[in-house]
Order: structure tokens, then sequence, then C-alpha cells
């Protein structure tokens, strides 16, 4: 959906198409591997253990995401943001030991390695989707963020399309003699109008937020994702218990625990403080914070991607890949280019003075 969407208003409002190379329409498909591998992981790893613990364990992907973009981005990391990483780690570790307290749960350590693993592909999808939307030079944009939702999606069709349903189908099972017969469950889909709208309304869902999540993604870093997902716990949490205790009368839903989900709960109080403590909102007195100067906040460790962002240069004056007009010309001579740059510049600007709005008086 992203794709026509993304390439229809350029279209529309006669905007030029980025270049994208060719080779990037490929590469593109391993983001895509990731993100199916990543979701089968964590799929089978919720097999074993309650919605409350899948959401807090899978916010290790951010360790994973933070060691991957020192160690493979060589992306600078500072110390405090160390210390967050290390409380996140921490409090997955306290979430899987309050696992260990459930009784209707069994084979939790194996559903908790599922999750950790599927973390792990996760983390490698987002520093892929990072890397190729970075701008590579000053005269080369990364690749637009539309354009790699598009692509995921394409590729992970294709796939499934060629590759996974051809050999579910194959395999025995209970689904009409095949482990996964995709005809019956079209047939039923279309059959089905409660079934088709929850379908179409789950499609318009996950597009709106893979399309949120990357541009956090290229504005921001793979990292600050991951830390906005770390909220996601409270409401799937809070949606359980509420489902449990007030909607259904203990027919679905999550029951309160005593002293394990109290534990969880600690889990979580970590888990945030990590957050806080990797953005900076949580300063401790041991720690230097670079973006702090005079006591006031000149810059939040992301603002400076948000800045430097093709999407703000390219409306900004005299930055971003695009050339000045040429401002000496005779009447009625048309400029070689037109661009967001269309500002005259203080030394062509005569008795008029400058009215570049980025030139300092």
């Amino acid at each position: 959906m992203a794709l026509p969407i993304y390439y229809g208003y350029l279209f529309f409002a006669g905007h030029q198409f980025p270049k994208v190379k060719r080779k990037m329409w490929f590469i593109l498909a391993a983001p895509a591997c990731t993100d199916m591998l990543g979701t089968m992981f964590m799929m089978i790893g919720l097999l074993y253990v309650s919605v409350s613990v899948y959401q807090l364990v899978r916010c290790l992907v951010i360790v994973y995401v933070a060691l991957l973009r020192r160690f493979a981005l060589k992306a600078p990391t500072e110390n405090y943001q160390w210390a967050g990483v290390i409380m996140n780690a921490t409090s997955v570790c306290i979430v899987s030991a309050a696992a260990l307290f459930d009784p209707a749960q069994q084979d939790v350590l194996l559903g908790i390695s599922f999750i950790n693993f599927g973390c792990f592909i996760m983390a490698c999808q987002l520093t892929l989707e990072e890397y190729v939307m970075r701008d590579s030079d000053e005269d080369e944009e990364g690749t637009p963020p539309l354009v790699v939702v598009g692509m995921e999606g394409f590729w992970g069709s294709f796939i499934m399309m060629t590759v996974i349903y051809p050999i579910t189908y194959m395999m025995p099972g209970d689904d009409h003699g095949s482990y996964e017969n995709f005809y019956e469950s079209w047939c039923g889909l279309l059959n089905n109008p409660d079934l088709l709208k929850c379908a179409i309304g789950y499609v318009v869902a996950i597009t709106t937020y893979n399309v949120s999540a990357i541009f956090i993604t290229q504005l921001l870093e793979a990292v600050w994702r991951s830390i906005l997902e770390n909220f996601r716990p409270i409401a799937v949490w809070g949606t359980d218990l509420a489902l449990f205790y007030m909607v259904t009368n203990g027919a679905f839903g999550e029951a309160w625990l005593g002293d394990a989900s109290w534990l969880q709960i600690f889990g979580l109080v970590m888990l945030l403080s990590g957050t806080a403590t990797y953005n900076g909102s949580l300063k401790w007195p041991c720690f230097k914070y670079p973006y702090v100067k005079g006591g006031a906040h000149t810059m939040t460790p992301g603002m400076d991607r948000i800045m430097s962002s093709p999407a703000v240069l390219r409306g900004t004056p005299g930055r971003g890949p695009y050339r000045p007009v040429e401002v000496n010309l005779e009447l009625g001579q048309k400029p070689s280019s037109r661009t967001t740059d269309d500002f005259p510049q203080a030394q062509n600007a005569g008795a008029y003075g400058s009215i570049n709005p980025l030139q300092k008086e």
C-alpha cells in the first residue's frame, strides 16, 4: 500500500520521483526477511508465555539495536545511554523470573528463548532500515521511508506467496490435509463479512504503524523506535487486565498473579527508568550529558538528525543537495534550474540587503 500511495502522491503533486538505485530494490528484501523471521520466532515464544510477559521481554530489542548500531554502524553511544541499555536488560531478566512463578505456564524458558532470538533478528531489521535510509554523502540521499516500507511489504508478500505457502500446503496437517491451506483460508475470509472487516482493519492499522515507525527510524534513530515501543506493554497489560476483570468476567484476558505480577511491575518500572536514562530525561550525577549547556537543553540527541534530514534540508535555503538559483539574470531570462533554494545570496542582494532568512544581521 505504501508504494502506490507514495508514488501516486508524487505524480499528482508534480514532484520529481526520488532516485533509488536498482540494487536497493533487492537489498530491501533483507529487512523483509528479518521481519518475517523475527515475527515467527516471537509468535512461537508467545505460545509459552502470557501476553504481558511477551510484551515486556520483547523490549530486549533495544539492547540488541544499541549494540548493532555501536559495532555495525559505528554510531557513537554515550555512557549514560549504555547505563539505560543495561537497565533495560536487567528489567527483562526480572520479568523473565516473574514468569517462572506462574503455575499456568509451562516451558517458560523455552518461550523466552524464542522471544529473545526474535528480538535479535528484529534488531537486525531496524539496523538495516536505518542503514539504507542514511545519507551516503552530501549529494546523495538515503532511500525514502515509504519506499522502504513498500518494498518490505512487496518482498514479504512475494516470498510468502511463492515459497512459504506452497511449502506449508504440501506439508501434511489438519487444515484440509495441509499444514496451511491458503485457498481455504482465502475462501473463508471472503465468505465471512465480520472476519473480512477485521482483516481490512488490521491491514490499515499495521500499515499506519509501519509508516509511522519507519519515519521515526529515519528522522531519529533505530534505538528511538525501540524506546517508543517500550511503552506498549503498559497498554497491552492494562487492556488484558480490564478484559479479565471488567469485560469478560474471567473468560478472557490475564489475571493478577500476586507476587509474580508485582515483580512484573518492578520490571516495568525498571524498563521505563532505563528508557528515560537512555534518552536523557532521567539524569544521574555520575554521567556527563553533552547535550546540556549552561543548565538548559539546546538539542536533544535526536534533534540534530531531524534538522539534518533530507526532508528538512530540502526546504532550507543554502542547505541540502540543491544548488542555489542564479541571481545575476537578465530581464526575461529563466534560470537553468528551479529549486527550493531560490533565495538571492547575501553578496548579490544589492541595495535591498540580505533576504536570506538564515543570514544573521
